[in-house]
């Protein structure tokens, strides 16, 4: 007679409910980790556009700024800066209706414009930021 010897004792494998368990913990997990990941991904993609934004805006309302007053600026138009690619850059100027109205878009010369600079991206409107300009 033989003796065999077990090489485990008196251990008996895992039943395939204990594997397909263990597998969908693993999977849940992963899950949760890719999940997180792309979260962040968007989060960061998305305050890289409204930092790019703010600064494409508050550059175009200093080089306005920085320009002599336009009585109308549909005619002599006040300087622009020229967008990042992915980026638009509108300004609109509403004028000042003497001596207590309200702003308007008829051009008028009543020595104080809202000027206001919209940024634009791949998802709509990202930004405005608005200023006003005084003829001194």
């Amino acid at each position: 007679m033989v003796n065999r010897i077990r090489l485990f004792g008196d251990e008996k494998g895992q039943t395939l409910t204990e594997e397909l368990v263990s597998l969908a913990i693993l999977a849940f997990a992963v899950s949760i980790v890719l999940l997180t990941i792309y979260t962040g991904m968007v989060g960061v993609k998305t305050k890289h556009e409204r930092v790019s934004g703010s600064t494409l805006a508050k550059s175009q309302l200093e080089l306005i700024t920085d320009a002599a007053y336009s009585a109308d600026p549909t005619a002599v138009p006040y300087p622009t800066v020229s967008p990042v690619t992915g980026y638009t850059v509108e300004v609109s100027v509403e004028y000042w209706t003497a001596p207590d109205g309200p702003f308007t878009t008829t051009v008028r010369d009543d020595a104080m414009q809202k000027i206001t600079v919209s940024i634009s991206g791949s998802e709509g409107t990202i930004l405005q930021l608005v200023r006003y300009k005084v003829d001194r």
